[in-house]
């Protein structure tokens, strides 16, 4: 088997970029569709824009800055994805299998040393960068399906508000069952990767 050879950057530097980068991106987007949504809405006037305007307004606020920061955070999971691969290279079926079961049981392999070893260390500290990102992907590009959806909500038409209702309802339903996913599977690699470095130590 082959060792895992470390990345030119480490995942953890290039999520903290990543989120810097992200909230200009959102505050930017944001700002194009509160401009957007105000020129569209004085565009149509008085007689035209109805009472709920203001919802217009803020959901393209929402939508652009939810679209905009998704899609930065789309290309950095692009980034780290070839990176993830790594360190299940070259293992059996049976291999991947021990390394994702010992780091969702927090479990390091011994000997600390052993290559086995080495690849769990490197997947857990890549997922435990990768998975926040993933969330905040998955978080931000609901919201920004969700914006163009409020006016919708409280309109007129019966048939757009069923379909937004619906939607928007599939989508909280899949915030409520996923985020917990991604969180406990980001807290189980943090703390692989704390047990497995205090088991190093201990063999120096």
């Amino acid at each position: 088997m082959t060792t895992v050879t470390e990345t030119a950057e480490k995942p953890e530097a290039i999520a903290r970029r990543a989120w810097r980068w992200t909230a200009w991106i959102i505050l930017a987007g944001a700002l194009v569709g509160l401009m957007v949504g105000v020129v569209v809405g004085t565009l149509l006037g008085d007689a035209r824009r109805g009472p709920e305007w203001p919802i217009v307004v803020v959901g393209c606020t929402v939508a652009a800055g939810g679209l905009a920061g998704g899609f930065s955070l789309l290309a950095t999971t692009f980034r780290l994805t070839p990176q993830m691969q790594k360190p299940t290279d070259g293992l059996s079926r049976f291999g991947r299998k021990t390394l994702a079961q010992a780091i969702a049981s927090r479990a390091p392999i011994e000997p600390a040393d052993s290559d086995l070893a080495r690849r769990a260390s490197e997947l857990a500290r890549l997922r435990a960068a990768y998975q926040p990102i993933a969330l905040g992907q998955f978080l931000l590009l609901g919201v920004g399906i969700i914006g163009p959806q409020l006016p919708n909500l409280v309109g007129n038409d019966p048939f757009s508000g069923v379909f937004s209702r619906i939607l928007c309802g599939a989508l909280l339903v899949a915030v409520v069952v996923f985020t917990p996913l991604f969180l406990r599977q980001s807290r189980a690699a943090r703390r692989y990767v704390q047990a497995a470095t205090k088991a190093a130590a201990r063999q120096r």
